[in-house]
């Protein structure tokens, strides 16, 4: 009874968790609009660009968001699509 008391007034611990996590989400999603207009090419340079800022001393939190963008765009540019892989 307790424990149905607790998860009605604070939610249960994913309901946390993705109450921490949704603006995260929402950035992501606000970047990845922006990241459609790239080419192809101008995609795949943002990596050394993050390598180029992580050198430079920029923290992985910083950069999170936006390589996650990257990764969401290039996926959905991949859709679809077939490649090889070690043979397979």
């Amino acid at each position: 009874m307790l424990e149905w008391i607790l998860k009605k007034i604070f939610g249960t611990r994913n309901a946390r968790q993705i109450k921490r996590l949704w603006p995260l989400v929402e950035e992501v999603n606000r970047i990845d609009a922006q990241l459609q207009s790239l080419t192809d090419d101008q995609l795949q340079a943002k990596t050394q660009e993050f390598r180029d800022r992580l050198a430079a001393g920029a923290a992985v939190d910083d950069l999170m968001c936006e390589a996650f963008a990257v990764v969401k765009q290039a996926c959905r540019r991949l859709l679809g699509t077939s490649l090889e892989v070690t043979g397979h």
